[in-house]
C-alpha cells in the first residue's frame, strides 16, 4: 500500500462512495478477502496488458500524426499557389 501523503485520489473517492467500510479497512491496511484479492490481481494484470498494447502502438501513432501533418502542410502550400517541382 502506498504511503499516505494526505491526498485522496478520485478512485479512493469512488471506493468510499461505493462502500465506506471497505474503503476504511483498506486504508487501515486490513487484508482483503481471497475473492477480492483475486479480482484485484486480475484487474492489475488487465491494465498492464492494455498499457503494453498502448505502448506498442504509441510509436506508430506518432509516425502517422507526423505524416498527416506533413501532408496537410503540403496541401496548404499547393492551395496557396505553390508549385510542385
Amino acid at each position: 500500500m502506498p504511503e499516505d501523503d494526505g491526498m485522496i485520489s478520485a478512485s479512493e473517492m469512488s471506493e468510499f462512495e461505493f462502500c465506506s467500510v471497505s474503503w476504511y479497512l483498506d486504508k487501515e491496511g486490513y487484508p482483503r478477502s481471497g475473492f477480492s484479492s483475486q479480482r484485484m490481481q486480475r484487474g492489475i494484470e488487465m491494465h498492464r496488458r492494455v498499457h503494453t498494447g498502448y505502448s506498442r502502438t504509441g510509436g506508430a501513432m506518432k509516425f502517422l500524426i507526423v505524416i498527416f501533418v506533413l501532408i496537410l502542410v503540403f496541401l496548404i502550400y499547393l492551395y496557396l499557389g505553390g508549385t510542385v517541382p
